[in-house]
């Protein structure tokens, strides 16, 4: 017969079913009154009906060390009797074994008894390492195991017998969740008592607890008499538990609300105000050029300018205004409990856009040139706009981009004129789908002259769509929708694909010289450079040759970062790829893109070309061409619509001319008809 220890010993009596400890071999060492009665001294091999004996010895074999099993079979229930049980077998201290024994013949007995024996023998196993206390409810004392009383530093003689003793160690936030929880199982509310909480150590820190109670005894009115439960000690969990919530609901780098909690307390700021009658403002604003900060100073400098955006916007907004970041450059702010007024949203606002425009202070390298950032911010308003939170981030999103299509760094409200903007462009992406799919899009050519060569020998690529209702439409009243629908990248490649396609089809004609000018968008060079650097292979598969192939390119591309690597490629250059300078002179320009190393021609703007070109003006476009010229670079005029202005164009040193004095837009077959044509 084994002792059994007490933190085991008060716990197995209160047992329900009948149980044994057995040993390594299932040798029963000592046994319930209930198993006694049932089965004698005898063990589980013994007691279980001879068909589920191999199973049985089976099981005990191949058992392993610390793990629990279980058998549900026929055992003996009286003489000559069987009845369905389910044997529990759980690891005890020493090599042994605890068996219990459950009836499983009524299914929702079986239930009941098998929830109540789990509770229990759970209980059991944990007092080995956790805290056990014993509570007699009739006496008002509370026995504590050396355990629980060594997991807060106390010893024997430092702690009452009583239950106030550890409730007063518990956290004051915690003891009315605690007394609720324990009363519930009290009044058979919840079959355990279970609560976590902190508790106060000898030292005086706090280490988070699980507690787990039963009532194993009750008076006949149902009164609780004695429970017993254990503490385990669940302070890293919870701190891991605190991690990973803050990992769910802040952005890692700025420390910030994240879009999930900003979801959870524009939830809760919508209520507030349906219930207050208090306008609410969701501003979205992202940073102006902050692409190419990482670009051109990596990203740990564009970690540090975030940071700091994120520190300038919090200054800018009122103390219970919530500032989230959405990822990238894009913040957001949320303010409620807003007047009818927009004075407190001018103010913001407008502090925002000054504010994130101010030098930042990064660790860049003595040559390097420091971002010229800004910002640009959306506002949308409950009620006046929205009256749900997906339409007011829909709206603010749309402000932003009325706001960056204003010239960025600067505000804009929502009006229902920007939605209407942004349902027109969801239908132009629509159509421009189609347009694809059904090969609605046509290439027109725009011959280009050299001055003293009367063979046309180039051609400008132009992009119409053949709109079913509107006709033919150049490629300005469709582009910018096509970029921002993403769908410029498709249009693109068709574009080369069949500009290559007649350019292989006048090649093989004998016109081996004649070359085309096509314009990418930037958004299609990043990519192509991002994805494609080989561009010897690209013209593989186009089938042309480099030296057949102008890329024309305005000056924001040219000084685009994305862009400057493409066009820096040795790829590039190998290939024989040709690069023109497109618009020179039309809007702010700068002398110092002419240097650069890729370009082979520049096309000066309609602007400059139809403008005056006599006296200063023209003495003035003189000098740009011959710095053109010393650069090595092709001048070419475009929107020579008469003689006149061919001739002057020319006395002024341009290379060659395209427009309407040369011929207009043709399409493929014009085109070639104009090659072999006595004028082409």
């Amino acid at each position: 017969m084994v002792t059994m220890p007490f933190d085991h010993q008060a716990l197995l009596e209160a047992l329900p079913q009948p149980w044994s400890v057995l040993d390594a071999h299932g040798v029963p060492l000592r046994t319930g009154r209930r198993w006694h009665e049932r089965f004698g001294v005898v063990g589980p091999a013994e007691a279980i009906a001879p068909e589920y004996r191999p199973e049985l010895l089976r099981r005990w074999r191949e058992a392993t060390p610390g793990t629990p099993w279980h058998l549900e079979a026929r055992w003996h229930k009286g003489p000559a009797q069987f009845g369905w049980a389910l044997l529990w077998v759980q690891p005890l201290d020493d090599g042994l074994w605890l068996a219990t024994l459950t009836d499983t013949d009524a299914q929702r007995a079986a239930e009941t008894q098998l929830r109540e024996a789990d509770a229990v023998w759970k209980l059991a196993l944990e007092a080995t390492g956790d805290g056990v206390w014993d509570w007699d409810l009739s006496t008002g004392t509370e026995l504590f195991s050396p355990n629980m009383l060594a997991l807060y530093g106390y010893s024997p003689d430092e702690v009452d017998p009583s239950p106030e003793f550890f409730d007063s160690l518990t956290h004051p936030e915690d003891r009315a969740q605690m007394a609720i929880d324990r009363q519930a199982h009290f009044d058979g509310r919840a079959p355990l008592y279970r609560n976590e909480h902190r508790v106060r150590c000898k030292d005086g820190n706090y280490k988070w607890i699980l507690t787990r109670g039963m009532v194993i005894n009750r008076a006949a009115d149902g009164r609780p008499l004695r429970m017993v439960g254990t503490h385990t000690d669940i302070t890293e969990r919870k701190a891991t538990e605190v991690m990973a919530w803050k990992q769910a609901n802040f952005d890692a780098l700025t420390g910030l609300p994240n879009r999930r909690m900003l979801a959870e307390r524009l939830a809760h700021d919508l209520k507030k105000a349906q219930r207050s009658g208090l306008r609410l403002a969701l501003l979205m604003l992202d940073l102006d050029h902050f692409k190419g900060v990482n670009d051109q100073h990596g990203h740990d400098v564009g970690d540090g300018v975030l940071i700091e955006a994120a520190q300038r916007i919090k200054a800018c907004v009122r103390e219970v205004d919530m500032v989230a970041r959405l990822g990238g450059d894009e913040f957001v702010v949320l303010m409620g409990d807003l007047d009818a007024g927009n004075e407190v949203l001018d103010r913001v606002a407008g502090s925002l856009v000054r504010r994130l425009a101010e030098p930042y202070e990064l660790p860049l390298r003595p040559d390097d040139t420091p971002p010229a950032l800004g910002a640009s911010v959306g506002l949308s308003l409950y009620p006046d706009d929205a009256d749900n939170a997906a339409a007011l981030h829909k709206h603010a999103d749309q402000a932003l981009y009325a706001a960056k299509r204003h010239g960025r760094g600067t505000f804009h409200y929502f009006t229902p004129a920007l939605q209407q903007a942004s349902e027109a462009r969801a239908r132009l992406g629509h159509e421009l789908r189609e347009a694809l799919a059904q090969q609605a899009f046509a290439l027109r050519f725009l011959p280009q002259r050299r001055v003293g060569r009367s063979q046309a020998q180039h051609a400008e690529v132009l992009l119409r769509w053949r709109h079913p209702t509107l006709g033919e439409l150049g490629a300005s009243s469709f582009l910018p929708g096509a970029e921002s629908s993403g769908l410029i990248h498709d249009i693109g490649d068709w574009l080369l694909r069949e500009a290559a396609k007649h350019l292989r089809a006048w090649h093989a004609q004998g016109h081996t010289e004649v070359g085309l000018s096509v314009s990418l968008a930037g958004t299609q060079l990043r990519q192509w450079g991002q994805s494609v650097p080989d561009w010897t292979a690209r013209l593989m598969r186009l089938g042309v040759s480099g030296t057949g192939i102008t890329l024309h390119i305005d000056e924001t591309q040219l000084r685009d970062a994305h862009t400057q690597a493409v066009l820096h490629l040795p790829a590039l250059r190998a290939a024989g790829i040709q690069l023109a300078l497109d618009g020179f002179g039309d809007g702010p320009c700068c002398l110092s893109s002419l240097t650069h190393r890729g370009l082979s021609r520049v096309v000066l703007s309609r602007g400059l070309c139809q403008g005056p070109l006599q006296g200063r003006p023209g003495e003035w476009l003189r000098g740009l061409i011959a710095l053109a010229h010393a650069q090595g670079l092709l001048v070419l005029a475009q929107g020579v619509d008469t003689q006149a202005q061919a001739e002057a164009l020319q006395a002024l040193g341009v290379d060659g001319w395209q427009g309407r004095w040369v011929s207009p837009p043709l399409d493929a077959a014009g085109f070639e008809a104009w090659l072999r044509g006595p004028t082409g």
